[in-house]
């Protein structure tokens, strides 16, 4: 997914819905979507069509590592394909791993990935993984039904073993008044560590373009600490040492921590019981925190409502 889209709160993406501007643009958007539901691709289906058909069509995002991302041979990977895989097995069917780049805005992605169908043409998904579960957000797409929540996402703070961190969470940054922090350019990381406690850590921030450039300057010790998302950090980091994790009290409106589920279509609810049911059994027998594992992540568990 591009960093755009972490820039901002709540969660990670500016949610703004965007309605066609004038009578011309309302009637081509009717005619597009009454083509492609015509042609049968744009079909988000039902439990029973989902076994029928022998596979469960589950959208992704392409370019959101480590959560999924096609490598150069085309296979879909990362945390969200495996998942997938594993809940389509639960499920008695294979996937079908439709990999896509993310739009403007996230309520886009639900109208082209599961009740409209892409405008170009092209299969709908029966499920839609990494959707924020945000309140404001899912009351304004009444057209699918978000649930099955399995992620809880958040900023948190890399730091050098060697480092002198107070325990006190609200005071975890306090070391950067002096010492040097890594951050992603315009991310809300790196907006909460410019304003934070009236200013004082500004001096010391380093904002890079690129994350992978962030890591590599708090690898080379350029930086003491590194501030990021938890599930991006502990990716970059995967098998070294000389670093720790620590999670600051954050005093801030900015959205530091949010919950990602999935999203199947309002009418196909059936599909999405189905697929919860499936993620509940790969939690109790351990199969979902294996699948982070793998991929260098700790799950982290939705907190309880």
């Amino acid at each position: 997914m591009p960093n755009k889209r972490y820039c901002w709160s709540p969660g990670t993406w500016p949610w703004q819905a965007r309605l066609p501007s004038g009578g011309l643009a309302f009637a081509v958007s009717c005619l597009v979507a009454l083509i492609l539901a015509v042609s049968g691709d744009a079909s988000a289906r039902p439990l029973d069509e989902v076994r029928a058909s022998g596979e469960l069509r589950v959208v992704v995002y392409d370019d959101n590592a480590p959560f999924s991302w096609t490598d150069a041979s085309g296979v879909v990977q990362g945390v969200d394909a495996d998942l997938a895989r594993a809940l389509a097995g639960e499920l008695g069917v294979k996937a079908n791993l439709i990999a896509r780049y993310a739009g403007e805005e996230v309520d886009d992605d639900l109208r082209s990935n599961i009740w409209q169908g892409p405008r170009t043409g092209g299969l709908v998904g029966d499920v839609m993984m990494h959707v924020p579960m945000e309140r404001a957000f899912i009351a304004r797409n009444p057209l699918v039904a978000i649930s099955n929540a399995y992620y809880h996402e958040k900023i948190v703070l890399a730091v050098q073993t060697d480092a002198a961190v107070p325990t006190e969470p609200r005071s975890m940054l306090q070391p950067f008044r002096a010492a040097k922090l890594a951050v992603q350019f315009a991310t809300v990381a790196h907006y909460y560590a410019m304003f934070a406690d009236d200013g004082v850590y500004k001096a010391n921030i380093n904002p890079y373009l690129k994350f992978e450039t962030a890591v590599a300057a708090f690898r080379s010790r350029e930086n003491m600490g590194l501030l990021g998302r938890r599930a991006q950090i502990e990716a970059a980091l995967k098998g070294s040492d000389g670093f720790k994790l620590v999670e600051p009290a954050f005093d801030t409106e900015l959205r530091m921590a949010w919950t990602v589920g999935m999203a199947v279509k309002e009418n196909s609810r059936d599909t999405g019981y189905a697929v919860g049911n499936a993620l509940n059994a790969l939690v109790d027998r351990g199969e979902v925190a294996k699948i982070f594992e793998r991929h260098g992540l700790t799950h982290v568990p939705p907190p309880v409502p």
